[in-house]
Parts: C-alpha cells; sequence; structure tokens
C-alpha cells in the first residue's frame, strides 16, 4: 500500500477501497486501515484451516 486510498492485499484476496474505507468480504466497510489487515488476515486464515 503506497498511498491511503490503495486496495489492501492480502494472500490472494483484494479488499477494494470504496467511499470512506474497505469492502470485507462478508460486506461490511471498515475504515481503519490497521483494523481492514488484521480482519484481512484472520479471515485468510480461517479460509486456509477449512
Amino acid at each position: 500500500m503506497k498511498h491511503a486510498q490503495d486496495d489492501i492485499r492480502v494472500g490472494t484476496m483484494c479488499l477494494p477501497f470504496i467511499g470512506n474505507g474497505w469492502l470485507m468480504p462478508w460486506g461490511e466497510e471498515v475504515s481503519n486501515p490497521l483494523k481492514a489487515q488484521r480482519l484481512a488476515e484472520e479471515y485468510q486464515e480461517r479460509q486456509e484451516a477449512a
């Protein structure tokens, strides 16, 4: 992520920046980039474990 409004990539997943935050895979919009990154990493780990 080079700019504040860049998409966040975790593994093969990409969280697009829309409006005021990043769109999570389950439809939630998160405005804090650190929280979005953490949630994406946790989601990715759960997907790999399943």
